[in-house]
């Protein structure tokens, strides 16, 4: 049995966190040996000040993130409503436990508990503390006659300040509190009605790293799934409206007692007056709370939403304001990097010249399932072969049992993102997002002192998927099987409404995300020199394959970043454009 750290913040909140986790590991793990290692991050040094001002929820994380990423610790555990809904390359939530009480609590000075019971019942001109906007926006929009005040500091600094008349009354999350031993200073739970709470609030995330198989099995145990249903659909709308502690967003998801198997998801977007608020919900599949979240956050969106966000501060300007980006990946797949872009202020103008279908025959792939015990490795070049791959092995009757025997290799951080949400282990995942890394990789871990001659793998791919596997694979004699799961296509699109997009008026940057984006473009225009149309446009490509194929079609690649990803493109966008 291996040994386990827990990354933790210093506080006692944290700390009881950690412990509460660490018990329940050794209780269901007997011989486990599981120790907590405290990092300070940027919020635990600033203590005072604003989080709006300080960068938000990422200050809570960050250096336990990289602590993660660094192998210095094995898992780490946060509250959840402080977790960036976009996490690090390679890094992801293995689980999520069951939530304490969701809602904020309203906790008054001794002066006023008697006759205070509700936000209501404050007097005119009342004192209130809080450090989250969402708080405040929902506060001023109920009773502007409040003095909303800054209020920093752990729980027990925070009830301090309170007692020593700094104010009369403060507002915290009902589940620190009792999680702590102070339940008993709440004066009065805030239904969700009156405030709705954080994204996430009341539960714990446990993030790991993704390729840490032997971990992410131990943590397994520790997830509730109807809290993570429900956490998930909450994240969902956080993520596509881009927002975090520098927005009023507030999200709040729960069973729908009518259809047992369904949740109702309540979200609000606020300015930070709390003069305007845009509040909405929907119903529907507790299963599916990606689709929930995005679903509810277009209806905020079309509802005014976006005139909201932006109005951070006086001084505050998102960096990528004014900014035009084309997107041309499937819109289907382009939701983590349009969210990312919008949430810093660019302007999207999404221009697919690619379209994931399913392939034009089943039947090779059926026969690599039916004789699935011949392989030794299954290779996935990214999330688009998995979802296929796992979705004709589920139509033709095959159980999820027949893979355990497998070795599986991942190329990129959200392919292997996606196996985990599967429950596939992955074996190997090149540090460089490329199919040639791939082999590389496979090369110096397993070509070395291994009996790799006549062993086999099944690559399910794209129909236009590079031969790159097979090929360096087979000289050291390693059959790879390069069997089609989907088709990359031509969208049905006019060749003018392309040519508009990219030049009326011309965009700041222009996106490639695989080789078959510049070459459909290039199709679509009937040119060998993309050039032409693009000759005010920066070009940005996921990685060397992309800027090669962008290349031969006239382009200069001026972005092209480390981390082949979403992430990593959005990052070196931000870097040119402060330039």
């Amino acid at each position: 049995m291996p040994n386990l750290i827990i990354g933790s913040r210093g506080s006692k909140l944290a700390l009881w966190q950690s412990n509460w986790i660490k018990s329940r590991l050794e209780e269901a793990h007997p011989g486990l040996e599981v120790t907590i290692e405290i990092i300070r991050t940027t919020g635990d040094k600033l203590t005072e000040a604003s989080l709006v001002k300080i960068g938000g929820k990422g200050v809570f994380t960050k250096e336990i993130e990289e602590a993660l990423l660094d192998r210095r610790i094995d898992l780490a555990v946060h509250s959840l409503k402080d977790l960036p809904t976009t996490l690090p390359g390679g890094l992801g939530i293995a689980a999520i436990t069951q939530r304490e009480d969701v809602r904020d609590a309203l906790i008054v000075s001794g002066t006023h508990g008697k006759e205070v019971r509700s936000i209501r019942d404050l007097p005119a001109g009342a004192r209130v503390g809080t450090s989250s906007l969402r708080r405040a926006a929902q506060l001023r929009h109920q009773r502007p006659d409040l003095q909303i005040l800054e209020l920093r500091g752990n729980v027990e600094t925070r009830l301090r300040k309170l007692d020593e008349g700094q104010y009369d009354a403060i507002i915290l999350a009902s589940a620190g509190l009792i999680r702590l031993g102070y339940a008993d200073r709440i004066t009065a739970g805030i239904e969700t009605d009156e405030m709705l709470p954080a994204v996430g609030q009341g539960a714990l995330g446990i993030e790991s790293r993704l390729d840490d198989d032997k971990t992410n099995r131990l943590l397994d145990m520790l997830n509730h799934w109807p809290t993570r249903h429900a956490v998930e659909a909450e994240r969902a709308v956080l993520r596509r409206l881009g927002g975090g502690c520098a927005v009023p967003i507030a999200a709040h998801a729960r069973p729908d007692e009518d259809h047992p198997s369904e949740i109702i998801l309540e979200a609000l977007v606020s300015d930070v007056d709390g003069r305007h608020v845009i509040r909405h919900q929907i119903s529907g599949d507790a299963t599916k709370g990606d689709e929930l979240g995005d679903q509810l956050a277009q209806t905020l969106i079309k509802a005014g939403a976006r005139d909201l966000l932006p109005r951070i501060g006086d001084d505050a300007v998102a960096p990528l304001t004014g900014c035009r980006i084309i997107i041309t990946r499937a819109v289907k797949q382009s939701g983590e990097l349009v969210n990312g872009l919008e949430a810093l202020g660019a302007e999207i103008v999404h221009c697919p010249t690619i379209e994931i279908r399913e392939p034009h025959d089943w039947t090779p792939l059926d026969q690599a399932l039916l004789n699935l015990n011949i392989y030794d490795w299954l290779a996935f070049t990214s999330a688009n072969s998995v979802e296929f791959f796992l979705k004709r092995l589920d139509e033709r009757g095959h159980g999820r049992a027949e893979l355990i025997t497998h070795k599986v290799c991942a190329v990129g951080s959200k392919t292997a993102e996606k196996l985990a949400r599967e429950s596939l282990p992955v074996d190997l995942m090149p540090e460089r997002f490329t199919a040639d890394a791939l082999v590389e990789e496979f090369l110096k871990k397993f070509g070395v002192g291994q009996r790799l001659r006549g062993s086999r793998m099944l690559m399910p791919a794209s129909s236009i998927s590079r031969d790159t596997i097979r090929a360096n694979l087979a000289k050291i004699g390693v059959n790879v099987d390069v069997v089609e799961a989907y088709q990359t296509v031509l969208p049905s699109t006019s060749q003018e409404d392309i040519v508009a997009k990219l030049s009326f008026p011309p965009a700041d940057y222009i996106v490639f995300t695989s080789p078959s984006t510049v070459a459909n473009l290039a199709t679509i225009l009937d040119t060998d020199n993309l050039a032409t149309f693009l000759h005010q446009t920066a070009v940005a490509c996921i990685g060397p394959v992309t800027a090669e194929a962008a290349a031969e079609y006239g382009l200069h690649v001026k972005i092209q970043p480390d981390e082949h990803s979403s992430q990593g493109i959005i990052e070196e966008i931000l870097k040119d454009r402060r330039k």
